[in-house]
């Protein structure tokens, strides 16, 4: 009887110490960065791919993209110099240069960066169009508006 106790117990200790290990390990891939946080504090951003540790239920890590991101801004009515209706259909190539500023700002939220993207760039993209007539805009297709 101890003997089956005894081999439970050892059971029970060795899938502890596994859950425990697979918990404290993680990946960082070529195309991310990583960032550890120790109850909810940045602690340390990590920029080299590979295997880390982390303190279980004390500290988590969030991985942020390192690649070029697109964001296909939704088509848009905007108005013309000369008070004529076009659709603005745009788009922008971003990447995160500073993942703890990203963290900070946007709480490692893609989606809220492209929608802070969005409003700015909807914005732009209104106040030029909006400063040139319609021949204009179609003349300088292609080019870029400033």
């Amino acid at each position: 009887m101890k003997k089956k106790l005894g081999k439970a117990a050892i059971i029970i200790i060795v899938m502890a110490v596994l859950i425990v290990l697979g918990n404290s390990l993680f990946i960082i891939r070529e195309n991310q960065y990583g960032i550890v946080k120790e109850f909810g504090r940045i602690e340390k951003v990590i920029n080299e791919p590979g295997l880390y540790i982390k303190i279980p239920l004390v500290q988590e890590v969030d991985t942020v993209s390192k690649e070029l991101l697109l964001y296909d801004i939704p088509k848009s009515d905007v108005i013309t110099k000369d008070k004529k209706s076009m659709i603005a259909d745009s788009f922008v190539l971003w990447r995160i240069t500073d993942p703890k500023v990203f963290a900070q700002t946007l709480n490692s939220s893609t989606a809220n960066a492209e929608g802070r993207i969005d409003v700015a760039v909807y914005n732009s993209i209104k106040n030029v169009i909006s400063s040139m007539t319609q021949s204009d805009i179609i003349a300088a297709r292609g080019q870029e508006l400033t």
